[in-house]
């Protein structure tokens, strides 16, 4: 079906740039984490998740929200008011964002005096004008998205991370000299332009493939008014949105009561600040597998939406199968390798917090969770039951609160608090989740089906992972340092799991090589799979 191969070439593309962006952004931490040090960091992460909140209150759902409706109108030929609505979405989310952008800047001081962090105000200052910018960026990108061509999107989440990490470290070396507080501002100035350049680029794809939009209708539709389209994509947007920040608010609820509950445990002040940076640490490697599972989210929307708009229920029920089925063949491997490689990664990437591998070893379980929340969460979004995933979000992050408040003051606990009350967030909105879809979904589609495979291979994997890394551990140990040792070993055994993993999939039939083919560069892929005998 063409709506699917156009659906796993733009999970492909975005999944790509997701890992890219993502592996720079972990790359990247340890570096920033070398010129600003412990104390820094955390000064650093609270300044950057408040400006994480109102990014998302300004962008979040917005993309996709314009995805849809471009899905929906496409889906009936209808380009005239395919393309209009873009254009009035576009100018709405761009004032939308310019005010966000003079409040946040307006307002920077109070903020940091609300989570009482002071020392966070340059940050959030600095980082006040993104939210204009990137306001523009979700805008183009929900467009070419709901359109199905998803390079531009993942050129610009590429151009923007490599401003973005580059930038930030100069800015920040740069202005260390003039104090701490000078060098954590100075480490989100690469984000600020990054955005900005992201956005030109956009503007300029939109300008260039612009003569192959079309903008005829079917006489028999009557064009929509300004007034109908901004209120039919806010009916999309806005509860999305609204998910989007309960999502988040799993970052909020640790950023509100991890420092003042890690006090009560025993720590100094000083002591829980670099607690939390520890978390935000574990947060930052789990996210390289979350791109990966929210670039098919984002790319099986338009699928969904446009069956549903059809009424063609074998249609979705293809889509929501293979959804599931793409985003638990990757999930469950990364977790399971994640939990495996903790300490080796961790040692890696966050010498002065290894103590933070143990939060990875238990916490990689929630990239499981969150891509089979995620995709629920797409389906009755593309149902127009937004407000069934809302609730199941609420009641998991009413969930996180409790756990974090009781458990992270238990001196034992500590930390991993915050990532046990995590875990429940996703297993109470997963659980909820599947009884809001068993109601309202006009297809039945299940999730355990889609589990064996994925997990039987991940289980191999894992296997092969641990003995990899320890022979090499230990044989280039007696050779070369510590460290090196450890990265050597490290990128060896990831290697060497994704070519296991790969391999069994491919021979128990968990992926057709008329799927491979349809991926990027897949005819190619196909002939190298024959040459060492993969495939017949």
């Amino acid at each position: 079906m063409k709506s699917e191969t156009t659906a796993h070439k733009g999970f492909a593309v975005l999944s790509i740039a997701g890992i890219l962006n993502k592996l720079l952004s972990v790359i990247y931490i340890p570096v920033l984490f070398q010129i600003i040090g412990e104390l820094g960091y955390g000064i650093y992460s609270a300044g950057y998740k408040i400006y994480a909140f109102i990014y998302i209150l300004t962008n979040a759902g917005f993309p996709i929200g314009i995805a849809k409706l471009e899905a929906e109108f496409l889906a009936r030929k209808n380009y005239r008011d395919a393309r209009r609505s873009f254009r009035i979405v576009l100018w709405l989310l761009a004032i939308y964002g310019f005010v966000m952008s003079v409040l946040t800047a307006v307002f920077a001081r109070s903020i940091t005096q609300a989570i009482h962090n002071d020392n966070s105000y340059l940050v959030i200052l600095a980082l006040s004008p993104t939210i204009f910018f990137s306001a523009i960026s979700s805008s183009f990108r929900g467009f070419f998205n709901g359109r199905n061509d998803m390079k531009p999107t993942a050129v610009s989440q590429i151009i923007e991370q490599f401003i973005n990490v580059f930038l930030s470290l100069a800015f920040a070396a740069i202005l260390k000299p003039f104090g701490l507080v000078y060098a954590c501002a100075g480490a989100t100035v690469g984000t600020t332009i990054g955005s900005l350049g992201s956005a030109l680029y956009l503007w300029r794809q939109y300008r260039k493939k612009s003569p192959d939009f079309g903008g005829g209708a079917p006489a028999d539709i009557v064009p929509l008014s300004n007034r109908q389209i901004i209120n039919r994509f806010l009916s999309y947007a806005v509860p999305i949105a609204i998910n989007s920040v309960i999502i988040f608010g799993t970052d909020l609820v640790d950023l509100a009561n991890t420092s003042s509950r890690l006090v009560a445990a025993g720590l100094s002040a000083e002591a829980a600040t670099i607690q939390f940076g520890v978390l935000s640490k574990y947060s930052s490697i789990l996210s390289v597998p979350i791109a990966v599972t929210s670039a098919l989210y984002v790319a099986m929307m338009p699928s969904f939406s446009a069956a549903i708009e059809l009424h063609d229920n074998d249609r979705l029920k293809a889509s929501i199968g293979e959804a599931f089925r793409l985003s638990l063949m990757i999930s469950i491997p990364s977790a399971i390798g994640l939990s495996i490689l903790s300490k080796p990664v961790f040692s890696l990437f966050f010498p002065s917090a290894i103590d933070g591998w143990k939060l990875m070893a238990f916490g990689s379980i929630v990239v499981v969770f969150y891509s089979i929340v995620q995709i629920q969460a797409g389906i009755l979004q593309a149902l127009n039951k937004t407000k069934y995933s809302t609730i199941s979000l609420l009641v998991g992050i009413g969930a996180k609160i409790l756990v974090n408040y009781y458990l992270i003051a238990v001196p034992s606990i500590n930390i991993m608090g915050a990532v046990i009350g995590t875990i429940v967030y996703y297993i109470v909105a997963l659980l909820l989740n599947l009884v809001f879809l068993h109601r309202f979904q006009p297809v039945k589609t299940g999730i355990m089906q889609h589990v064996w495979h994925p997990l039987a291979g991940s289980i191999v994997m894992g296997v092969v992972v641990y003995a990899v890394y320890k022979g090499f551990a230990y044989l280039l140990g007696l050779i070369v340092g510590a460290f090196l040792s450890n990265a050597l070993s490290t990128a060896i055994s990831v290697i060497v799991g994704v070519v296991v993993y790969a391999a069994f999939i491919i021979k128990t039939n968990a992926i057709s090589v008329e799927e491979i083919g349809e991926l990027p560069y897949g005819k190619k892929i196909i002939v190298m799979l024959k040459k060492i005998h993969l495939i017949a």
